[in-house]
């Protein structure tokens, strides 16, 4: 299971190369992800003055109903986005090209006209390589179409298409931005560029909270009975597994912290996506908190024990849900460029984690309730007929019983 938490960290779909545009730069503009052994995409243009000629090429693994579009934006999000989309459909036998504009992460085709300004439509679908082309006009009376003269940051996108001429969200993995604003009058050549400090803060996080942090919780509330009778140091082995895991945890929250911090906090396109960088400093914060609190923790006597254990542990614990929350948000966030496939994984093992909780949580209450009757009868009659105490080995028959021990070292195998 832990060999796929490494693996969610680099889903990026994979797709067949294509030779790019060596007159790229040269008597065309283009913009492509610039692959040193090919490329996934390309969008290229030139202008003659009254329009821009766009050319779109994209790989697809079929010829189903699926689109390829270029947007044109002021900034990097997918909001308030100039979209101009190449549909194919109908077996890659029909090829057209529509405007539509973005509202947040909501697309609609420009009113009351989307093909106003649009002209020369053309397109094949070759060798899974879906090409298509197109004429825009460089000025237009809609709002919604921009006008060309202007310089924009790029976004590419591909997805699919239902009804003939809808377009659906894009796939999660096929989509980027341009790191700079293009002039579409210029023969400039742009690389889409994946910032590997996101991809190294998200593995880096991964590691930390579905990794060590998860194992660490599991260690210290469900594996308590196991190696009871030894300690290494002076300490119990169940503590001092889960100090490792949940100290190396909250290092790594430090470093995945310090790899992505750029003084700037917005991300993402809606309220949810935005929460992440806040969701994020207070996870930081309380990461810090609890192992100082563990080092400050009351002697066993102490009347404020208990109070240290739930406050430790309702810290711990809600710190690690809100870890796996933004792991989620994460996931989601267009700067991951993360595939479909990242959420099938993610949810899979949360849901098993979830069905690991819930059977061991069964399991401790039933041992509770068992263990609570057969202590009372020992009190009665773990005296011999000298009058001697039987009280350690009575102890040594209780951590000896099979019926959490078993289930835990089995349960600890699996995960």
């Amino acid at each position: 299971m832990n060999v796929l938490l490494l693996w969610l960290c680099f889903l990026i779909d994979t797709h067949a190369l294509f030779t790019p545009d060596n007159d790229c730069g040269k008597t065309k503009g283009c913009y492509s992800d610039c692959g040193d052994e090919g490329t996934t995409f390309l969008i290229s243009w030139t202008s003659d003055g009254t329009a821009v000629n766009f050319t779109i090429q994209v790989e697809l693994a079929s010829n189903a109903d699926q689109y390829g579009a270029i947007g044109l934006s002021n900034s990097q999000s997918m909001g308030d986005t100039s979209v101009t989309s190449c549909l194919m459909t109908n077996s890659a036998t029909t090829f057209a090209a529509q405007n539509s504009y973005n509202t947040g992460r909501s697309n609609s085709p420009v009113t009351p006209n989307p093909t106003d300004g649009l002209s020369g439509e053309t397109g094949s679908y070759i060798g899974n390589v879906f090409t298509c082309s197109f004429a825009r006009t460089l000025t237009n009376t809609n709002a919604q179409v921009f006008d060309l003269n202007s310089d924009y940051y790029i976004l590419y996108a591909r997805g699919s298409v239902s009804g003939g001429n809808t377009i659906q969200q894009h796939a999660v993995s096929g989509r980027s931005v341009s790191s700079v604003k293009v002039d579409l009058q210029s023969l400039t050549n742009v690389c889409a560029e994946v910032d590997m400090r996101v991809k190294a803060h998200g593995c880096i996080a991964i590691i930390a909270w579905m990794i060590l942090a998860n194992l660490g919780y599991f260690i210290a509330r469900y594996y308590k009975p196991l190696w009871s009778s030894k300690k290494v140091f002076g300490s119990d082995i169940w503590f001092l597994i889960h100090r490792v895991l949940m100290v190396s945890a909250a290092v790594l929250t430090i470093i995945s912290f310090g790899v992505i911090i750029q003084g700037k906090f917005t991300v993402g396109s809606n309220n949810f996506e935005r929460s992440h960088p806040y969701i994020g400093i207070i996870v930081f914060c309380f990461v810090i908190i609890n192992p100082i609190l563990g080092i400050l923790r009351p002697d066993k006597q102490s009347k404020y024990r208990p109070v240290f254990y739930w406050v430790h542990y309702c810290i711990g614990a809600g710190v690690l849900i809100l870890g796996l929350i933004n792991i989620f948000i994460g996931i989601r966030l267009e700067e991951t460029d993360t595939s479909n496939q990242a959420y099938y994984v993610f949810l899979g093992y949360e849901s098993f984690q979830i069905a690991m909780i819930v059977v061991l949580e069964v399991l401790k209450f039933l041992e509770g309730k068992q263990a609570k009757p057969v202590e009372s009868d020992r009190e009665m009659t773990a005296v011999d007929s000298d009058g001697i105490a039987k009280k350690e080995e009575t102890r040594k028959e209780k951590e000896n019983q099979p019926y959490v021990n078993n289930t835990t070292r089995a349960m600890l195998k699996i995960s």
